[in-house]
């Protein structure tokens, strides 16, 4: 009984030796992947690729969360609402960002824990490796703010001014973003580039961006009570054009609405099929700088007037909602 006790201990303790031990990186993975040489998240799931995914996502929040943060107060943002629509743009810029650098990742060897059923597996970026990445994209960023920064001065229209201003702010705002990502993995470059920040923060010209204003005349035919004339003219408010509509010698634009009805009468009956065209062009109409134009269906009523009643007030509410995306891809983002 006594030797087969002893056998038993000793098949007890053989066993155990040989035993798959948990890696000292399940409850501390900064022990193999320090903080001064990668940055590192540990993941867990179900499977391999859940894990994956887990530490994939944890490093993406890292680097989203620290980066808006000090972008946000790069840009000193002033009010919540401004600072709403800013941080979506941010988030934008971040994402682009993570996309390049996330590509920097690597994983260990994952671990299957056999009681908990779960997989265990470190994603992490070596420091130097993840600013190698990155460099170059801040170094082109950097030559296209200047570029557009060099265009707005160069401009001889306000429009032409405000498209390159516009421009600066967006690729300055975008190399901001990149320069923070790279401070997480090199902070010691900070050093060497956080003068690009203070160039782009403290540019007076971006700053009195939000502010800018271009007067542009309005012109308008076809229209039935203004119903869709002001709705444009709201567009081009949001868009930092200061409009209205009395003669002026001075104007440095003009916007062109035309509106045709296209009527055909039948009987007593006035049927319409509108289409609207929007130009803008500068003062002497010699270069025109942003063009669109629609047609809507047949709306019919018992005059013309009441046909334009009916059918105008859908086109305007049309037009608010897309002229602003439209202006932007075809004007502001060419």
């Amino acid at each position: 009984m006594k030797k087969l006790i002893l056998a038993l201990y000793f098949f007890t303790q053989f066993m155990f030796c040989f035993a798959e031990k948990t890696p000292t990186w399940i409850n501390n993975y900064e022990s193999e992947f320090s903080k001064t040489q990668y940055i590192a998240r540990l993941g867990s799931g179900s499977s391999v690729e859940n894990a994956r995914a887990d530490a994939l996502s944890q490093i993406a929040g890292f680097f989203k969360s620290e980066v808006l943060v000090n972008t946000n107060a790069s840009n000193k943002m002033k009010n919540d609402g401004e600072k709403t629509v800013k941080n979506q743009e941010i988030n934008q810029n971040i994402q682009v960002v993570s996309d390049i650098t996330l590509t920097a990742i690597e994983f260990n060897t994952p671990y299957y824990d056999k009681k908990k059923k779960t997989y265990y597996i470190v994603a992490y970026i070596e420091r130097k490796t993840g600013w190698q990445s990155i460099e170059s994209k801040i170094l082109q960023q950097k030559t296209k703010f200047d570029s557009f920064l060099e265009l707005s001065k160069e401009a001889d229209d306000s429009i032409l001014k405000y498209k390159y201003l516009t421009k600066a702010k967006t690729s300055g705002d975008e190399l901001i973003s990149t320069l923070y990502m790279g401070f997480l993995f090199d902070p010691e470059k900070k050093k060497e580039y956080i003068k690009f920040v203070a160039e782009i923060s403290q540019n007076i010209d971006l700053e009195t961006l939000d502010s800018y204003r271009i007067p542009v005349r309005v012109v308008s035919t076809g229209d039935y009570e203004n119903i869709i004339t002001s709705r444009i003219v709201e567009v081009l408010k949001n868009k930092n054009f200061s409009p209205y509509i009395e003669q002026k010698n001075n104007s440095d634009s003009i916007a062109k609405i035309v509106i045709n009805s296209n009527e055909k009468t039948s009987d007593e009956i006035h049927s319409i099929s509108p289409d609207v065209s929007v130009t803008i062009c500068n003062a002497d109409e010699t270069r025109t700088f942003y063009t669109y134009q629609n047609s809507w269906g047949k709306s019919s009523n018992f005059s013309l007037q009441q046909a334009q009643k009916k059918a105008f007030p859908k086109i305007a509410e049309d037009l608010r909602d897309v002229l602003s995306v439209d202006f932007d891809e075809k004007f502001l983002n060419k």
